[in-house]
């Protein structure tokens, strides 16, 4: 018996095979974007150690200070001049405002108080919800 005339003998393609094939056309459909969905929520942007309790204990040494300069004396820097992600000194190093030279011997401590978030290409992403 060949399965066409199987087929027709059960009444051919019924309800119940149009439903089956619905049910595995959607979730083939579904899957690539749960397969992508990972790429956005699981992004890290750039980073960099949360300096607010050090101006908070050295409030008027940091007072007159800007952003970049008190990322400067907090903050060790890769070999492209952005600061290390995981990383800060242990104690604010106000001799590189002046002389940015010799920063490598420099004592630094793992980030103490978090970390704080680029958020201008991702809002929110796992990385910046679970600190």
């Amino acid at each position: 018996m060949k399965f066409e005339t199987i087929l027709e003998e059960i009444d051919g393609f019924g309800r119940f095979q149009i439903a089956i094939l619905i049910l595995l056309c959607t979730s083939r459909m579904v899957l690539p974007c749960h397969f992508l969905l990972n790429n956005f929520i699981a992004a890290v942007p750039p980073h960099h150690c949360d300096i607010s309790t050090l101006e908070k204990s050295s409030e008027e040494l940091f007072r007159n200070l800007t952003r970049e300069q008190k990322l400067t004396v907090s903050l060790p820097v890769r070999e492209d001049g952005e600061p290390k992600s995981c990383e800060m000194f242990a104690e604010p190093q106000f001799q590189l405002l002046s002389n940015s030279s010799n920063r490598t011997d420099l004592p630094t401590v793992w980030c103490q108080s978090g970390w704080v978030y680029d958020n201008s290409t991702f809002i929110s992403t796992l990385a910046t919800e679970v600190q």
